[in-house]
């Protein structure tokens, strides 16, 4: 994605902000003394997540409007996935290969389980708006290609973007429905858009929520940070920041960075060997039988559990206060121990202080958004969204 993108998408995230501001203006203004944050974030980048990646509103942002559907299914998603942990983890993969999808509707349709219910109703609620959202988008872009000319149109949406380029492509180069899909949330099928947009809420509205109660913790960090956001804002009071002022605030991007490092979203994740390997260690273990170890032989088809907490607070990688809150650690070189070891990560590739000092608002060396080809492809959208 381009910056000019970005820039794109910065702007359409105006009016989710400005609605937030807003409400919790009017809340403050009337002496409410509790502010349910997760409750508002959670809204507010569902909002975000909508207008600038699907070109649709999910929420007015409002206190007291009716709860869009799809933001209820999200919101109890994770709950509904975690009552169903050892089928997801041990049965499922088994299951999905057991007769046609009609068939596995069926018996899901027909098995008296409460959780299992719920989970479908979930998917199907997340199912159903994602598929309108993509058939209304398909059809408004149908009718401005055949009304107006091509300069004409300003969607600024990932959706639309994609879809265009697509439409404007030869005949013989334009892929399918489910292949632009593909190429926009890395899915081959069109309910896969549901899981993009979850992902882009969930996450965001619980670092949110993180970095605020960490702030409101140690009100030194925030006068800082407050002070460097009220001079960035300038002669830009009365409107929102420009993209190009919140792209080089170095505590803002310091803070959104240690956020991430000390409570990643996600906080493991699981992978299987797809072959015999042999993992060197980085520092000798003591196996049960007393005999040093340098490296471990992992069989294909082993699931590997990955745990970006532990990663992110070794101490032998970020020092003995490696489990404390201080944003100021990325405004200064990083330990030489957190170099050398090489975190896969984004752009890990490069030097760690280099890719901090060329790539700002990038998590670097954490694996908060893991690394390689299934990293995180929306970590400078969850950057830049926490900025906003």
């Amino acid at each position: 994605m381009t910056r000019k993108n970005h820039q794109n998408q910065a702007t359409s995230w105006t009016s989710g902000g400005s609605f937030e501001r807003r409400s919790q203006t009017r809340n403050v203004q009337l002496n409410t003394l509790q502010i349910d944050v997760l409750h508002w974030t959670g809204r507010a980048a569902l909002e975000i997540i909508g207008q600038s990646a699907l070109g649709y509103s999910f929420d007015t942002l409002e206190e007291g409007a009716e709860p869009h559907a799809f933001g209820v299914a999200a919101n109890e998603f994770s709950s509904a996935t975690d009552d169903l942990l050892f089928l997801r983890e041990y049965c499922l993969p088994t299951l999905i290969k057991i007769g046609s999808p009609r068939f596995r509707r069926f018996f899901v349709d027909h098995l008296p389980w409460g959780k299992l219910r719920r989970l479908r109703d979930i998917v199907d609620t997340m199912d159903r708006v994602t598929t309108q959202i993509f058939e209304e988008k398909k059809k408004e872009l149908v009718r401005a290609n055949g009304a107006s000319k091509k300069q004409e149109r300003r969607a600024k949406d990932l959706m639309s973007i994609l879809m265009e380029a697509n439409m404007d492509a030869a005949e013989d180069d334009r892929l399918p429905d489910h292949e632009v899909l593909t190429q926009f949330i890395r899915g081959h099928r069109m309910k896969n858009l549901s899981t993009f947009a979850f992902a882009g809420t969930d996450t965001t509205s619980n670092i949110l929520s993180r970095a605020l109660d960490l702030l409101s913790r140690n009100p030194e960090i925030q006068d800082k940070l407050r002070a460097e956001v009220i001079q960035a804002r300038g002669d830009f009071k009365d409107t929102d920041t420009p993209y190009g002022e919140l792209m080089s605030l170095p505590f803002m991007d310091a803070v959104c960075r240690e956020t991430l490092r000390l409570h990643p979203p996600i906080t493991f994740v699981t992978r299987v060997a797809t072959e015999d390997c042999i993992v060197p260690l980085s520092s000798p273990l003591e196996g049960v039988d007393g005999r040093s170890m340098a490296s471990i032989t992992v069989p294909i088809n082993t699931k590997i559990f990955v745990s970006i907490f532990d990663i992110n607070r070794d101490p032998t990688l970020w020092g003995s206060d490696s489990s404390e809150w201080k944003p100021e650690r990325w405004l200064s070189p990083l330990p030489q121990a957190l170099q050398d070891a090489h975190v896969p990560g984004v752009y890990s590739h490069l030097s760690v202080n280099l890719a901090v000092e060329a790539f700002p608002l990038l998590i670097l060396p954490s694996m908060t958004f893991l690394g390689g080809a299934r990293a995180c492809i929306g970590f400078k959208f969850s950057e830049l969204e926490m900025s906003k």
